[in-house]
């Protein structure tokens, strides 16, 4: 099938030594409708007329003389312009059809030519180049949608994040500054009331009495530590590494399995945003801990600076998991701290051995100019 009249021409350069050859192809190209950009006799010509002409597709002889081939010309164009290149060959043998494939050509001409055969092949190459570049396209819009959608799933989650942070710290605000004074107030009451009592009434109810008072005194312990889980003040008032410590030390006494923390040449700040994130991270790992590491265990957190940032693990000496399986669970819990880790850059990874426990580790990467504190 022939170019209609008044149809952009597909633009072809020749690359082939024998002028009879190529004087004929030309020829024939002319005669399908195609525009004869240039014909090059060598693979250096080829290069040098490439650099200029532009052409939609390239039809070189294989068996070119000098220092580049055919299957090398094709080979650079393949990787310095995308342009479809076509083989000519006298030689239709296994050895040199198996050769020629390392440059990917979109087909081959076998000498001499046939004119139906030689417009086919040109007009499939020039399609399936067509489809090719409209395939890889589609594939980089839709990686620059899914990477779009990612940036947008990833704003949601830290604004979603932030307003649960925003909301625990006003529950923690209310439980301490009002359901938690009034507590209080009302324990300093009954105590008052009981004083003006007559020492008989006393006398009898002093033991029951007592115990109200003790169920008072613990309700108010028990609405502290919910108020400093919902947000712990002292991350705030005195830093991560103390409020790690503070952590550590109620894990203690609560569960009573041994729990210490490790600070190393850690830089002299780091924002608030790192320090929330990894403090829920250590707080969601400890809970695991307890679900699923048994009695008898010890954990330890490790909070050390490094040239790239900071390096934050929490490990125990529990029985281990497997991370095959744990790579395909579902768990929330897990989810969570992934994506707490992505919010400030890092990168989270469970490291678990049958037997010999498990880590949970965090790698954030800081800004640069950051001077380390010391140990």
């Amino acid at each position: 099938m022939r170019k209609e009249a008044g149809m952009d021409k597909s633009r072809i350069l020749i690359v082939e030594d024998e002028r009879i050859t190529s004087d004929h192809l030309r020829r024939l190209l002319k005669r399908l409708g195609y525009d004869v950009v240039g014909i090059a006799g060598n693979g250096t010509e080829a290069l040098e007329r490439l650099k200029n002409l532009h052409p939609d597709l390239l039809l070189v002889d294989i068996g070119l003389p000098g220092d580049l081939d055919g299957v090398q010309i094709a080979q650079q164009t393949r990787e310095d312009r995308d342009i479809p290149v076509v083989f000519l060959t006298a030689f239709s043998d296994t050895d040199t059809i198996r050769r020629a494939r390392i440059s990917e050509p979109y087909g081959f001409i076998v000498k001499p030519f046939v004119e139906e055969e030689l417009h086919a092949t040109i007009e499939i190459a020039l399609q399936q180049h067509t489809d090719r570049k409209q395939k890889a396209e589609k594939a980089r819009a839709t990686t620059q949608v899914l990477s779009d959608t990612k940036e947008e799933l990833r704003a949601v989650t830290a604004r979603l994040f932030r307003i649960q942070e925003d909301e625990r710290a006003q529950i923690s605000r209310d439980l301490h500054d009002d359901v938690g004074q009034r507590v209080a107030l009302l324990q300093i009451s009954i105590e008052t009331l009981w004083q003006r009592l007559p020492p008989e009434f006393r006398d009898a109810y002093g033991v029951d009495l007592d115990g109200v008072v003790a169920e008072f005194q613990s309700l108010t312990w028990q609405l502290r530590d919910i108020s400093h889980r919902l947000h712990p003040s002292i991350l705030d008032h005195l830093g991560l590494v103390a409020a790690l410590k503070s952590m550590a030390e109620n894990f203690e006494s609560h569960f009573s399995r041994p729990a210490r923390v490790i600070a190393q040449n850690l830089p002299e700040q780091f924002s608030s945003e790192v320090s929330v994130e990894l403090y829920r991270i250590a707080q969601e790992a400890l809970n695991n801990i307890i679900r699923h590491a048994g009695e008898d265990v010890t954990v330890t957190m490790t909070l050390q600076g490094t040239p790239q940032g900071l390096d934050f693990s929490i490990c125990d000496t529990g029985p281990g998991m497997d991370t095959g399986n744990l790579r395909q669970s579902n768990g929330l819990g897990l989810r969570s701290m992934a994506e707490r880790a992505d919010l400030i850059g890092g990168r989270l990874a469970i490291e678990s051995v049958s037997g010999r426990g498990t880590c949970i580790r965090v790698r954030v990467p800081l800004a640069e100019g950051v001077h380390d504190a010391g140990n």
